[in-house]
């Protein structure tokens, strides 16, 4: 984690995301992103009066409850409500009785190997709001998570045809046949569900070989793509690639192959939704940033957890995450610019 999280302050993080279980998975304008901005800002070191003024900021701002829950779904069931949005909380319910009964792993190896695994889900929120509940133990948010992917089931086609070397040339394959095409969908979800449906995304898509290396390559390769474009879906892109780090790790080796060509597939739909820009080579990215600046993550944090926005405090958490994994001074290029207030 980026900060211990200290006893008093876990206390008031799960009685906050307990308070969150209520809210709807679709808010005033938004999706319900409270309670991952909640456990990236313990994460970045918020204490508990912090927590609660996002809480209640957020709340007042943004959160629609949720109808009244009649009864879980039946746990043999759960499968059935693949796409059935409505369906979230009793969903959820099932899971979070699931987990109690099971633990985590066995569930959500049970879920994950029997639900197509489908990470762009909601513009990768399920993905994300699973791993982030992963990070902190908390069982409302797994089951939350678990829940969106299931119910907002957004499956994106599997590449097919020559494999390309590596997720940059296939990047590069996809901006020449796909570059400069516009969406009209108001939401990232609705972009993306169309890409999916294009033949021609189909036939562009290059299948990327599966090594220890894959996800790595994607992280970069969104954090580059973040730094050049200062797009709101590639930022989705960046902390969605976060997330998977974490829930792979939770997952058995044997199990990565089969998950991460999917991550990839919803990578790549997300990159044509912006326009497929040519990418710029990572030396020229490396050009524009002073990889010497010393990197002073604890005043990015104070000023991250500042600011009511909740992608400001994803994306910074994001960028520490993966800088202690990668070690790229990129990240924390873009974690100042986020935090100065110019994205």
């Amino acid at each position: 984690m980026a900060h211990p999280i200290p006893a008093e302050t876990a206390q008031t993080l799960h009685r906050l995301l307990d308070a969150n279980q209520p809210i709807a998975l679709s808010c005033k304008g938004t999706t319900n992103h409270c309670p991952m901005a909640l456990i990236a800002l313990a994460e970045m070191g918020a204490d508990g009066p912090r927590l609660q003024a996002f809480f209640d900021h957020w709340q007042a701002k943004f959160a629609i409850m949720a109808a009244p829950l009649d009864a879980p779904v039946a746990r043999h069931e759960w499968l059935q409500q693949l796409g059935n949005f409505d369906q979230f909380h009793a969903l959820q319910a099932c899971f979070l009785n699931w987990l109690q009964d099971e633990g985590v792993d066995a569930v959500l190896q049970a879920v994950i190997t029997q639900a197509p695994f489908a990470p762009a889900t909601g513009a990768f929120h399920g993905l994300i709001r699973l791993a982030y509940g992963l990070q902190v133990a908390h069982l409302g948010e797994i089951a939350a998570g678990l829940a969106n992917l299931v119910v907002g089931y957004l499956p994106v086609p599997e590449a097919a045809g020559p494999t390309a070397s590596d997720p940059a040339q296939a990047l590069a394959h996809l901006s020449g046949q796909m570059g400069g095409r516009k969406y009209s969908e108001a939401s990232i979800t609705g972009q993306m569900r169309t890409v999916a449906g294009e033949p021609e995304f189909a036939a562009a898509l290059r299948p990327v070989p599966y090594t220890a290396s894959l996800l790595p390559q994607l992280a970069q390769l969104a954090m580059a793509a973040y730094w050049q474009t200062r797009d709101f879906t590639v930022l989705h892109m960046v902390t969605a690639c976060h997330a998977a780090r974490i829930l792979l790790a939770r997952l058995p080796e044997s199990m990565h192959p089969r998950l991460l060509p999917a991550l990839w597939s919803g990578v790549a739909a997300a990159y044509v939704t912006v326009g497929a820009p040519a990418l710029q080579p990572p030396d020229q990215l490396a050009a524009q940033i002073d990889s010497n600046l010393a990197q002073n993550w604890d005043e990015v944090f104070a000023r991250a957890r500042a600011r009511n926005n909740d992608h400001v405090i994803k994306l910074v958490y994001s960028c520490q995450q993966e800088n202690l994994a990668y070690a790229n001074p990129m990240y924390h290029a873009i974690a100042q610019r986020m935090v100065a207030g110019r994205e």
